[in-house]
């Protein structure tokens, strides 16, 4: 957290005198790209200008492995999409890795090499996008099929505008995507999709006030 009467340049002169592979002039550069001006104060910033400030402090630290816990939360989607773009386009190369935890999952799946899902401080799932992609298919349902679906067991179902959507695991079932192409349209489920199959209450489970929260990791090497 910056403190709300530091200025800009004192953010930047602070981070130099503590760190030592923080690049100043790295992180001038970032700040040269927005409106933010030296002699500002935190509390003077838009909450989108703080964040602009915090990645810039970020971005000119040489650290292989960068952790951002809900970095974008409270900001609107303009703030949220330049966060992510600059982020990626200015900060990651090959050598280095990226792990966001957030709620907003649906933000960061263009982004992913892998994704995980921790619930009640357990692991409940985990993969690569490449397997996700491949291995999970999401069918709206034809009404006068939806029972014939149904008896291919799928992992969750919802209803949006008098259809069923069912979402299946290719994986465990015999199932192909041709045979689930005859019931109705087939198409890529979203990363929110999955995450509220695997997370929603099912009969016998305890109630809980913590909700989930999906960790993706975006690892050059992977790609």
């Amino acid at each position: 957290m910056l403190p709300r009467w530091i200025r800009v340049s004192q953010a930047l002169e602070y981070v130099a005198g503590v760190h030592p592979r923080f690049d100043r002039a790295k992180a001038e550069g970032f700040l040269a790209k927005t409106t933010i001006r030296h002699n500002s104060k935190v509390r003077e910033l838009s909450k989108g200008m703080v964040v602009q400030l915090h990645l810039a402090l970020v971005m000119a630290i040489d650290a292989k492995l960068l952790v951002l816990d809900e970095p974008t939360l409270g900001l609107d989607i303009l703030y949220r999409k330049q966060f992510y773009d600059s982020l990626l386009n200015d900060y990651f190369d090959r050598s280095r890795t990226i792990v966001v935890t957030t709620h907003q999952v649906d933000e960061i799946q263009d982004v992913l090499t892998d994704v995980m899902f921790i619930n009640r401080g357990r692991i409940v799932f985990t993969c690569s996008m490449e397997e996700f992609e491949s291995r999970y298919v999401e069918v709206m349902v034809n009404p006068e099929k939806a029972a014939t679906a149904r008896a291919l067991k799928p992992i969750h179902e919802r209803q949006a505008l008098s259809r069923s959507i069912l979402l299946f695991d290719l994986k465990p079932n015999a199932v192909d995507r041709q045979q689930l192409a005859a019931l109705g349209e087939v198409r890529r489920p979203s990363i929110a999709d999955l995450f509220v199959a695997m997370l929603s209450e099912k009969p016998g489970d305890k109630p809980d006030n913590q909700a989930g929260k999906a960790l993706g990791n975006y690892q050059g090497a992977a790609r």
